[in-house]
């Protein structure tokens, strides 16, 4: 860059009566050469005034905006070099499209209020403020919110100064000067908020929230104070900042943001209430706290380059989330839903031709957001947990303080982080990892039994839909052959009874860094008894393909539970997708293989066979051969509920909870006949006396109540809905509402999610809801149709809700209808979503293959 912004003034002036703010703008930058024609970025803004001072004397200009490519251009009569300053004048709007400096309505003892917030990642404080809106360009900020005198006005750094102005009329709010850091990470919020504090140490931390839910921050503000601790321990370096604002927004589009100092959330993912949040509810709150702390050091003191790197700043956080919780709730088992959560979903992207790599090109805004998906946080997330298994976790945790000693303040690539790891553990983690970033796709590890006592290993890229196919859509930007994918796979192996091998060993597992296509491991004793697994732990990022004598040595060490629940897990996660997929292997296998589970205990493992068995179905909900399905499926889930049983008792765990609501809802669907008088016994009684319901079953009983229901249960269900306290309690019943057989009523829901009464950032839950329910398939794509224009004008371009939305349609289409899809969005464009059509498609080929494979196997058993 040859201009380098060093300073924003800044000064803002909402209007919540009228939905605009004035800005005004002095920004202090460095000429590193003669320039003659200043370019920020801006967008949505309209200039009223600017100037430009350099060497003590003002320069006469000239300005324009050029609303296509989001510029803001200033014309200078002569060249300029060295420090300079820009004054800019600007209006824009507060818009209710959940981006840039928007606004939020939300009622107090039913009297409509506004509050006016942000939300700048990843491209969008151009929206507030003409600025260089790139996460290199950092800088110092200097900010002050003049507000209406029943406002407070937030941001990331403490309020210096307050003073009344306009006759007492407005407050002037001065905040402290920021240390150097990214436009995205701005911060301003003006409302009639109110908060709980406390400290950590210097640094004061609150939990601010709209009238009369503070109390509901207890939670938050207590978990906060202890991982803000835990995070300082553990980088070694001090939260940077004197204060942390955790902020709990009515009308959010993403989860929660890391504004520096500052972070948003939405409301159902910061205000827990003990008497009626779910246990779910508490989880997840603790994930995303963690998640967006971690970021205050990564990501925040030290900043990506560019977008490419992305996925470090997200999946850092998403991994650094799981270990400090599960430090302090080591009950809930984090790292086993960490699996069987982001692994599974990563995997589930990632065995897709039009998947991306996590280290990929980005060239526009619309590609930034694109890159906000399961490859970033979840995928990422996966690959650090590989890592510090392979190099060790006391290495892992030297490198990365060294990293953000080293780079404090500024800006890094990924390649600076790997070298910092690979020098404290002297291990080669930059020519290792570079396999997993550059490329797409992940491996499929084959074991078979060879001559004598050889076991032979071998790797190609997994992929759920046969490679020969010649897609219609293939929009793989970043395509790679598969015949040539080569992984460095950190392989573990662990053995049981006598079997043994000729590697390195660590404990019971015996490790090495498989890099060839294929290469041969020794085996002692391998006839002998005992069995082995790959990849125990499920550390690696890669699924294996054992040979079907192996899955047979498997069976028994998984029913008798001789093996760890994280292995019993993986070895049915493993076969289950390789069922599925293109691979020739009949769905009957898994079938098969899942009666070792009948006596599952574990969490892990009961909920995976039960997501599986119950996709099997679902998916199939209209076939002939889904009886034969049925009967696995019930056997397995009866078994879990005897075991859990319907009521909360003492000896519960922390996953018993949310495991017998799973239980209970696929039962309910499936049309069981005892679960379904006894949720018709519950659901009754809840509508006299609510309380009667633990938090984690109301949702489950009214869905199976609304499955079994008429239009009398839907006008119950919206009335729980109008009449609910919280944010949490309505989304139970809107989720609830969507549980229709009657494709009518599911209709209604729908059309009941684009009205006044449903939050923007929550219409796109009943979409996606009604289309993971087998009648909704038949009227969703329709609905979508007739409804797109409104619905997409509601969402707006460039809101991650709309690439949900356009992935559900995936679940209600098969494959005959991709022209029909193709043609609409050529007649509707959904920029931000071509990656998501792409990847909607190729999942509608893979599930109608998979129907037809079925078919023709269930014809012939």
């Amino acid at each position: 860059m040859s201009i380098k912004p060093i300073n924003y003034n800044l000064r803002f002036e909402p209007d919540l009566e009228r939905f605009v703010f004035n800005g005004v703008e002095i920004i202090t930058v460095t000429c590193t050469s003669n320039v003659k024609k200043i370019t920020m970025d801006c967008a949505e803004i309209e200039i009223s005034s600017c100037h430009v001072e350099c060497g003590g004397k003002l320069i006469p200009c000239t300005y324009a905006t050029d609303k296509s490519n989001e510029e803001f251009s200033i014309f200078l009569d002569e060249k300029i070099k060295g420090e300079a300053i820009i004054h800019v004048e600007f209006l824009g709007t507060l818009n209710d499209r959940l981006l840039g400096f928007y606004r939020s309505k939300y009622e107090v003892n039913g009297v409509t209020k506004h509050l006016a917030t942000t939300q700048f990642e990843a491209a969008d404080a151009r929206r507030a403020f003409p600025c260089w809106d790139e996460p290199m360009a950092k800088a110092t900020f200097e900010i002050s919110i003049l507000a209406d005198k029943q406002f407070t006005a937030i941001s990331n750094m403490p309020v210096s100064s307050k003073k009344k102005v306009d006759k007492d009329k407005k407050v002037l709010y001065q905040f402290a000067k920021t240390p150097a850091m990214s436009t995205y990470l701005v911060y301003l919020g003006v409302g009639e908020f109110e908060h709980i504090a406390g400290r950590v140490a210097k640094t004061q931390i609150r939990v601010i929230t709209t009238e009369g839910n503070k109390s509901r921050g207890r939670y938050s503000l207590e978990l906060g104070k202890k991982l803000l601790k835990s995070y300082e321990d553990y980088f070694g370096i001090p939260y940077p900042l004197p204060k942390l604002d955790l902020i709990a927004i009515p009308d959010f589009a993403a989860g929660a943001m890391e504004n520096w100092g500052a972070i948003t959330f939405r409301e159902t993912i910061l205000l827990y209430d003990p008497k009626t949040s779910s246990t779910r509810t508490k989880q997840f709150i603790a994930e995303v706290i963690s998640h967006e702390i971690a970021h205050q050091w990564f990501g925040n003191l030290v900043t990506m380059k560019w977008w490419n790197d992305l996925w470090l700043n997200e999946s850092f956080a998403t991994f650094m989330a799981t270990k400090f919780v599960d430090i302090f709730y080591p009950e809930w088992d984090m790292w086993s839903q960490f699996v069987d959560d982001a692994m599974v979903t990563a995997m589930g992207i990632d065995a897709l031709k039009t998947t991306h790599p996590i280290d990929v090109k980005v060239r526009s805004p619309a590609e930034i957001r694109e890159i906000f998906d399961a490859i970033s946080y979840d995928k990422g997330g996966c690959i650090l947990r590989m890592l510090e298994h392979y190099v060790g976790e006391p290495n892992f945790q030297k490198g990365l303080k060294q990293y953000l000693s080293d780079f404090k303040y500024g800006n890094a690539e990924g390649k600076d982080l790997w070298n910092a790891i690979g020098k404290a553990a002297d291990m080669p983690v930059a020519s290792m990892v570079r396999t997993w970033l550059k490329q797409p796709g992940f491996p499929l590890v084959h074991v078979m039994c060879g001559n004598g006592n050889a076991l032979k290993i071998s790797q190609s890229r997994y992929l759920l839909e046969n490679n020969n196919n010649n897609d219609t859509q293939d929009n793989d930007r970043d395509h790679l052959d598969t015949t040539s994918a080569r992984w460095h796979i950190p392989l573990s192996l662990e053995s049981y009874g006598n079997v043994a091998f000729n590697l390195k060993k660590e404990s019971q597992q015996h490790q090495l860094l498989v890099k060839k296509k294929s290469t041969t491991v020794r085996v002692s004793n391998p006839d002998n008894g005992g069995g082995f697994v790959v990849n125990p732990g499920r550390t690696g990022f890669y699924r294996v393909m054992y040979d079907d004598s192996m899955l047979a040595t498997l069976k028994p060490l998984v029913q008798e539970k001789t093996i760890p629940s994280m292995d019993r897990w993986a070895i049915q996660n493993d076969l289950f997708s390789l069922c599925v997929s293109s691979a020739d292997k009949p769905v009957m296998d898994y079938l098969n293989f899942s009666d070792a589970y009948v006596d599952e205990e574990s969490y892990m493992a009961s909920l995976n066979v039960t997501h599986n068995l119950s996709s099997l179905y679902f998916g199939s909900f209209d076939e002939d051969f889904s009886v034969i399905i049925k009967k696995y499926t019930t056997r397995h889930l009866r078994t879990i509920l005897d075991r859990v049983g319907w009521d909360v008792r003492k000896t519960d765990s922390h996953t018993d909870g949310m495991l017998r609501a799973t239980v209970i809802s696929a039962l309910g669907r499936m049309n069981d006949p005892h679960v379904t008088d006894e949720v018709h016994k519950r659901y009754v009684k809840f509508l006299e006396s609510p309380e009667s319901l633990q938090p984690d079953l109301i949702e489950p009983i009214c869905s199976i109540a609304a499955w079994n229901g008429n239009t009398k249960t839907y006008r119950e269900l919206i009335q729980q809905y109008r009449d609910a306290k919280t944010t949490e309690e309505q989304l139970r019943f809107l989720s609830a509402m969507c549980g229709f057989q009657n494709t009518r009523l599911l209709s209604r829901t729908l059309n009941f999610s684009q009205s006044d009464e449903v939050r923007s950032q929550n219409m796109q839950l009943p979409i996606m809801k009604v289309a993971a329910n087998p009648h909704g398939k038949k009227i969703l794509w329709k609905w979508l149709q007739k409804n797109w224009v409104q619905l997409h004008k509601k969402v707006g371009s460039g809101n991650p809700l709309l690439n949900r939305i356009v992935a559900s349609i995936g679940l209600v289409v098969d494959d005959s209808m991709e022209a029909e899809i193709i043609q609409f969005f050529k007649d509707n464009p959904a920029p931000g979503t071509e990656r998501t059509q792409a990847q909607m498609y190729e999942r509608v080929r893979i599930h109608s293959a998979l129907l037809r494979k079925m078919r023709v196997e269930f014809k012939d058993g």
